[in-house]
């Protein structure tokens, strides 16, 4: 019921402002400008940023809103980061899912 309820709320919030992706990446390289960072900050790395400021407000008084917002925060960020770390070759791709599939589906050698 929790995740449902997460859920929704992830949706509303994407007709109200976009792509959280999207919003994520252009925040980092906004703020990797203003820094005068060499390299854009990761959006998986802004979205932890945020669920750090949420935590913070927490130390004030409690307010579900804060904490629903910080494990939305958390789970999109989970998301872009694995998804960044997917392998983008086609090729390499297709090796993944073979491999990852032949793992799960037949025993390993020693259990036979």
């Amino acid at each position: 019921m929790l995740n449902e309820k997460l859920k929704q709320i992830r949706q509303t919030k994407e007709l109200e402002y976009g792509s959280f992706e999207n919003n994520m990446t252009n925040i980092g390289r906004m703020w990797s400008s203003l820094l005068g960072l060499k390299n854009d900050i990761p959006s998986h790395l802004v979205a932890s940023m945020y669920v750090a400021a949420k935590l913070i407000r927490t130390r004030q008084s409690f307010k579900q809103d804060t904490y629903d917002d910080a494990a939305n925060y958390l789970h999109q960020a989970e998301l872009m980061q694995k998804k960044d770390q997917e392998p983008t070759d086609a090729n390499e791709r297709m090796y993944e899912s073979l491999n990852q599939e032949h793992k799960t589906n037949y025993p390993k050698d020693e259990e036979l």
